[in-house]
């Protein structure tokens, strides 16, 4: 309970001398008050004001992204590039990143990318089994990313406490300042985005384009042969142009999908290299806001994995890959259609596949330009987060909320995060 974050101190000034929530007893009588007036996660984001109808705050937060992406290019590189200095010198011969939740997808989607840019071993590991079940490494040479967008996971302070006394480089990437995390850590990297409700948002593909950015300097530095370093760092420059390109032209077609598959059960997310972070990511965000099951799915796993749950209540989605990767992508189209399961293709315009895609397709969603492959997973955030949002408000859910509009469910949060540790 030590070293509260603002939301929580704020609630507990409020209540002198009342009894402190602990493991035993998460919620006392005054803090199931507290939550029963404003939904916890409008407290936990510090929102001004709450919601209850279209267009909820979430709405606004999906739509500051592409400036928060552009803010950070031209304001950060001169940050990333210190610290990626500073890493170069250090030996590192292995890096772990690490998160839970949205910043464990994250993760994901760093050992993916730092492995490619940077050519050291890179493993992604789950905050709560790496604090307790670290594995075998040269301390002196492994470096462990964690993420976390609040800084207070209890998990991933965990994690990074460990890593730190076993001797390891510790990074966090952070949206928070002054967090539980960052203190766990030998260095912090943090790009605040004062998210003011729901689930995570430009928490997520701030950090990913962070990551993305030192991912490409330390590479640099490194002398990788074969990354097309110039090329990526051009098109990064692109990104918030694309991600706002598609706001301006393809919400009314998200909103139409959601109208149209409201009454679904559950949504199969398929996606290959990268782009399976969009769709761990996306599958948290369609069940945080909508309030659905959703699974996400490697190309290869869908058809050895999926193909008994395909039905009419239960739509796949397909991302688009780079490669000969997209053969089978193509091929879970074919095979969800003859399951009867309603199709979605998420493509890039103008790309060889994107055609085919989009008639094999009930519905398409497209970016445009094309973007490298490891880049596209930075606007591809939007693409899931509009699609819950919509889902959620097609089906009466207020997805600002995390369900904690209904009490049972803010409990059911406040058992696994006692106050101050999420």
């Amino acid at each position: 309970m030590q070293h509260l974050p603002r939301w929580a101190t704020k609630l507990v000034e409020r209540h002198p001398g009342a009894e402190m929530p602990s493991r035993e007893n998460p919620i006392p009588d005054w803090l199931a008050e507290e939550s029963a007036r404003t939904p916890l996660w409008y407290v936990i984001r510090e929102a001004t004001e709450t919601r209850d109808r279209h267009p909820f705050l979430l709405h606004k937060e999906i739509h500051r992204q592409p400036k928060q992406w552009r803010e950070i290019l031209d304001g950060y590189w001169p940050v990333v590039d210190r610290l990626a200095d500073e890493l170069a010198g250090l030996g590192i011969e292995r890096i772990i990143t690490t998160g839970c939740g949205s910043a464990y997808f994250t993760a994901i989607h760093g050992s993916y990318t730092l492995a490619r840019l940077t050519g050291l071993d890179a493993t992604d590991v789950e905050s709560y089994e790496l604090a307790h079940y670290f594995p075998g490494v040269e301390p002196s040479t492994t470096l462990v990313i964690g993420h976390s967008g609040t800084g207070g996971s209890i998990e991933t302070v965990q994690a990074m406490t460990a890593a730190r006394e076993r001797g390891c480089h510790t990074l966090a990437i952070t949206n928070t300042e002054d967090t539980g995390v960052g203190r766990a850590s030998d260095r912090v990297l943090t790009y605040v985005t004062s998210q003011e409700c729901g689930p995570c948002t430009s928490v997520v593909s701030t950090r990913v384009l962070l990551q993305t950015m030192l991912g490409i300097a330390l590479g640099q530095r490194r002398g990788v042969a074969g990354v097309p370093f110039d090329e990526l760092r051009s098109a990064l420059e692109d990104v918030p142009r694309v991600g706002q390109s598609f706001l301006d032209g393809s919400e009314d077609a998200i909103a139409a999908l959601a109208e149209d598959q409201q009454q679904a059960t559950s949504w199969l997310l398929v996606g290959s290299g990268p782009n399976y972070f969009s769709v761990r990511e996306g599958t948290l965000k369609i069940e945080e806001q909508a309030i659905l099951v959703a699974k996400a799915y490697r190309t290869g796993d869908f058809h050895h994995g999926a193909l008994s749950l395909v039905a009419p209540e239960r739509p796949v989605v397909v991302v688009e890959a780079a490669g000969a990767a997209n053969d089978r992508v193509v091929d879970a189209v074919r095979a969800a259609r003859e399951g009867l399961s309603p199709t979605v293709a998420v493509t890039w315009t103008g790309t060889d596949r994107a055609a085919e895609l989009a008639r094999l397709a009930d519905h398409s969603i497209a970016l445009a330009p094309p973007l490298p492959e490891l880049i596209s997973p930075i606007p591809m955030t939007l693409v899931f987060q509009l699609l819950g949002y919509y889902l959620g408000v097609k089906r009466g859910y207020n997805p600002d909320t995390l369900r904690t509009d209904n009490p049972p469910n803010t409990r059911a949060w406040l058992t696994s995060f006692p106050l101050g540790t999420h």
